[in-house]
């Protein structure tokens, strides 16, 4: 998989390894391929034979250093990350997860508690402990913590140790997907490198390459917003389905006037509260265009659902505005709750009540 839209961050490093930082922030949005970059990157800083193809830095594969990272066993990279982050991604049987496992508790000590979602400063003390040391067998010594946004603040501030005082020979590298909640201390002290989301076409032309067809590929790609691995993953599961459920059962409390709390309890069944409340904004966000009347260079972004979409939005007029921007700012609040702790079913029943009052 080649992921051509990354090629200008691919760019970006290689011009920056000319006198390397030793702090990059690599961010973007969900599903454009952050991680696959920084591991790229981590790559190429371990081989002993890297090169410059086109101006882009590779790592070559074969060296003693490049078989030790890709088999999970190299003593010069280190990763950092939440115990939900890596549980969530162990169905992707990534080596990379083995390196992650080293800074998390023991999942057999963890008894029944869920897994935490925060990267604590006992993980951070423990990299700063493991930078003193001497590289092994690499050129640089390689720290990358992923989600950067899951440090809580006394890990933020442990890890200003090493942004203020980087060891010799080390690079710290940080994914983010929503530098807000980092602290402007962490973000100051980092080179950032941004990855740009790619071109309908792009993206339409890689999802193909993965044997997606054209229909479902629209579709998916309008559901997240344009990220093509989250669109990949859509397009090979229930997730379409889902989403056309979700329109037409909003258009069912519009239109036919059914009740909210029958309609919630199919909406609950349809995905996760986060993603749940995700697709509620942006369906919002569609309606509020659309009642607008905005213009879009090329398609609009609902328009792999023209006909369901038409059934929710033909009631809607410019005085129903005001309804739609309160309804996307409760969802905004909703998302800042923890939908792990407070009843999920709870918040979405008085959401769909408001918005068949407001709107009906």
């Amino acid at each position: 998989m080649s992921y051509d839209w990354l090629a200008p961050s691919r760019a970006q490093f290689s011009r920056l390894s000319a006198q390397l930082p030793h702090a990059l922030l690599i961010t973007g949005e969900p599903g454009m391929g952050k991680h696959i970059l920084a591991m790229e990157m981590v790559a190429s800083l371990l081989c002993d034979e890297t090169q410059l193809n086109q101006g882009v830095r590779h790592a070559c594969g074969r060296c003693k250093n490049c078989i030790m990272f890709e088999s999970g066993n190299h003593p010069d990279f280190h990763y950092l990350s939440s115990e939900r982050h890596v549980d969530s991604g162990k169905s992707d049987d990534s080596v990379h997860l083995e390196y992650a496992e080293r800074y998390l508790e023991a999942f057999e000590k963890r008894g029944k508690r869920k897994p935490r979602k925060v990267i604590s400063v006992d993980q951070i003390r423990s990299l700063i402990d493991n930078f003193s040391l001497s590289n092994h067998s690499a050129t640089y010594k390689v720290a990358l913590i992923e989600p950067a946004d899951a440090m809580n603040i006394s890990a933020s501030n442990a890890l200003l140790k090493l942004l203020e005082e980087p060891s010799p020979d080390s690079i710290l590298m940080l994914v983010c997907n929503d530098t807000s909640r980092l602290p402007m201390t962490v973000r100051s002290r980092c080179i950032a490198l941004s990855i740009d989301a790619p071109t309908i076409t792009q993206a339409m032309s890689w999802l193909k390459s993965q044997g997606v067809n054209e229909s479902n590929a629209h579709k998916a790609l309008a559901i997240c917003g344009g990220s093509p691995l989250i669109a990949l993953a859509y397009s090979r599961s229930e997730e379409i389905a889902n989403f056309e459920t979700l329109l037409a059962t909003m258009a069912t409390i519009l239109n036919d006037g059914a009740g909210a709390i029958e309609s919630r309890e199919i909406l609950v069944k349809l995905g996760t509260p986060a993603v749940l409340i995700c697709w509620l904004q942006m369906v919002i966000n569609w309606l509020i265009s659309a009642v607008q009347g905005r213009a879009y260079q090329g398609e609009a972004p609902w328009q792999a659902y023209n006909r369901a979409f038409a059934k929710l939005s033909r009631k809607l007029k410019p005085s129903s505005l005001p309804a739609l921007f309160q309804l996307y700012d409760d969802l905004l609040l909703m998302k800042k709750q923890d939908v792990d702790v407070v009843n999920p079913a709870m918040l979405l029943d008085k959401w769909l009540i408001a918005f068949a009052q407001r709107l009906g």
